[in-house]
């Protein structure tokens, strides 16, 4: 008699991860402690490059002012011939600033918290479409935070941008 083998499932890396029932928080404290480490799968997304994300501090780093939410209200300037934030010069580009996507969306800077309101994704700008996709659920959001796309049912805070020369200003 011939066995037959029963097919398994292949699961990427977060289907695994959801199947074991941690919560993001504790996937987050593994991390950190280095018990976890990032592995590859074809099917997982592919990982974006965030651009440096300086805290809040001088011209070297091509950042003044606030733009960390705890320490107050978000305010600060992005020199735009600084290395890390150049990019934003062509349009369709986009940087993290800490919890804060910004992008040149058709040559219009928007700004957005990075955070997806459904499970905390990471929203990445997409030119093509000149919109925001969530990069855990594929939740899509409109230049202006609402929501396009489900899963996310919250809207994502947008911040008013001001660009004067080479200097881009963000403010709450």
């Amino acid at each position: 008699m011939q066995s037959e083998s029963i097919p398994t499932p292949i699961l990427n890396r977060g289907e695994f991860l959801r199947s074991l029932g941690l919560s993001s928080g504790a996937l987050m404290a593994l991390y950190c402690m280095g018990t976890l480490t990032s592995c590859s799968n074809a099917s997982d997304p592919d990982p974006v490059t965030p651009t440096p994300n300086p805290g809040t501090g001088g011209t070297s780093t091509g950042l003044t002012g606030n733009n960390d939410a705890t320490k107050g209200a978000i305010d600060f300037t992005l020199d735009l011939t600084n290395a890390n934030y150049s990019k934003l010069k062509t349009e369709g580009e986009f940087v993290q600033v800490r919890e804060i996507v910004v992008a040149n969306a058709k040559g219009v800077m928007v700004a957005l918290t990075n955070v997806c309101t459904h499970q905390g994704g990471t929203l990445e700008y997409r030119k093509a479409n000149n919109d925001f996709r969530c990069n855990l659920h594929g939740g899509i959001f409109s230049t202006a935070g609402a929501v396009v796309v489900s899963p996310p049912t919250r809207a994502v805070a947008a911040f008013k941008t001001a660009l004067t020369g080479n200097n881009l200003r963000v403010t709450a």
